[in-house]
């Protein structure tokens, strides 16, 4: 929904992503080819698995980011309940709220996020020949995990933070990490690359985007920056630590050290070579803990590299992030997705066998008082429905079956909200409400 196409748009942000990836894992491949770790081949291999992987990261995250996952998260748990116990004919009294049945329905909703719905997206969704939705590698896939938690598991532990992986990819990823002969769940090498890729690109992007808008003043934002990053802890001594105070200082007058116009663009390019370089350096020397997924991140706070881009963090959350322009947005399109799930909500309240009966396009279903399921149904894409299909078709119709069909159906109706853009989901919503035709 940004007019301003000098605005980075999410597909923009990826591609700085995979070209930030494809840096920092060429840095890391020229050192470990010249240890002897990489032979030439497997080093042209590790850049493309990153890029790959750093292009694919943001893939499903629904229209508004993390308010559209916020709004998904909170109708669910306002409403999913109810719409479970009505789907699986239960009386209101039938059913406790920690039923371990219904718990396991909703968990994938309750804790819905961008991630677990990029998987999915990428493993099933893109249905094409067969279900297995891009046919991606195993290396492929285990680079796209950033967290690696079922939903509905505790948070509590490294890279547990949010959701790895929904319940109905729990095979896929159980397959992945079998593969690898992990004994238990941990983070892939490579993720690292791509959440490190992720932090540069955004947190630095953030703030010049801010400043294009006209939401922070420039000067103002580039002084109160440097002065929080001169406060920070990171060691003083430290080279890294000097080149990025003085690419700050140099953003800050608008001066290089030989008296030319310094830019934004000279200032990114400057932290990214820093931070880059850093990144690798890291990689390297802390070698085992990444291969063995105990390393908490490439670019920690405590350093230098970890520390700017936390300031630059810190400041558009306190002056950008809830700024009049970016709330309106928000609220806008939490509306609408809170909206069309209210509307969806017929599909999530019938019986299985009258889901199914709307789904075939039966000319019962009318007779049924299906018709607006119907109708609802036919706005969903085909690929999905044959996701859908091809899950339930394994499944038996006993009473445990019929939560997991509850939660596939309900996947089918989060993945078409998920799939859509800011505008794509606000024209949607003002259809599904009879504000246009």
């Amino acid at each position: 929904m940004e007019p301003n196409a000098a605005v980075r748009s999410r597909l923009t942000h990826s591609l700085e992503v995979s070209q930030l990836g494809r840096f920092i894992a060429d840095e890391i491949g020229t050192r470990l080819q010249g240890k002897g770790m990489l032979d030439p081949l497997e080093r042209v291999a590790f850049g493309n698995f990153v890029e790959t992987a750093c292009i694919l990261h943001d893939i499903g995250n629904p229209p508004f980011g993390h308010f559209g996952e916020a709004a998904i998260q909170k109708w669910f748990q306002d409403h999913g309940g109810e719409a479970v116990k009505s789907a699986v004919k239960l009386e209101k009294g039938d059913l406790g709220s920690g039923d371990l049945r219904l718990v396991g329905a909703l968990a994938d909703f309750h804790d819905f996020d961008g991630n677990p719905q990029g998987l999915r997206v990428i493993a099933r969704l893109q249905w094409n020949s067969d279900k297995f939705g891009l046919n991606l590698t195993t290396t492929t896939l285990a680079a796209c995990l950033k967290y690696i938690r079922k939903a509905g598991e505790s948070p509590h532990g490294l890279f547990r933070k949010k959701a790895g992986y929904f319940t109905t990819e729990e095979s896929i990823v159980q397959f992945v990490w079998g593969k690898l002969g992990y004994q238990s769940p941990q983070r892939y090498p490579l993720a690292y690359i791509m959440e490190a890729a992720d932090d540069l690109a955004y947190c630095i992007s953030d703030l010049e985007d801010s400043i294009e808008k006209g939401l922070v003043h420039e000067a103002s934002a580039f002084e109160e920056v440097y002065e929080k990053f001169s406060a920070t802890s990171a060691p003083e001594g430290d080279a890294v630590r000097r080149e990025i105070a003085r690419a700050l200082a140099a953003l800050k007058g608008h001066k290089r050290d030989d008296g030319k116009e310094f830019t934004y663009t000279d200032f990114r390019t400057s932290l990214n070579r820093a931070i880059v370089r850093y990144a690798a350096d890291r990689y390297v020397e802390k070698h085992d803990a990444v291969l063995s997924g105990t390393l908490e991140s490439l670019l920690p706070t405590e350093e230098a590299p970890g520390a700017i881009l936390n300031v630059l963090k810190t400041y558009c959350r306190e002056n950008v992030y809830c700024h009049e322009s970016i709330q309106r947005t928000e609220l806008a399109g939490y509306t609408a997705i809170r909206g069309m799930l209210d509307h969806f909500k017929p599909l999530l309240s019938v019986s299985r066998a009258d889901f199914t009966e709307a789904l075939t396009n039966s000319k019962n279903s009318a007779r049924k008082g299906l018709l607006i399921e119907q109708k609802l149904l036919s706005l969903f894409p085909e690929k999905y429905i044959k996701v859908y299909v091809d899950y339930v078709s394994t499944l038996r119709t006993s009473d445990a079956d019929n939560f997991s069909e509850w939660n596939a159906r309900a996947h089918l109706v989060v993945d078409y909200i998920a799939g859509m853009t800011d505008d794509f989901a606000m024209t949607s919503y003002r259809t599904l409400a009879g504000m246009r035709v």
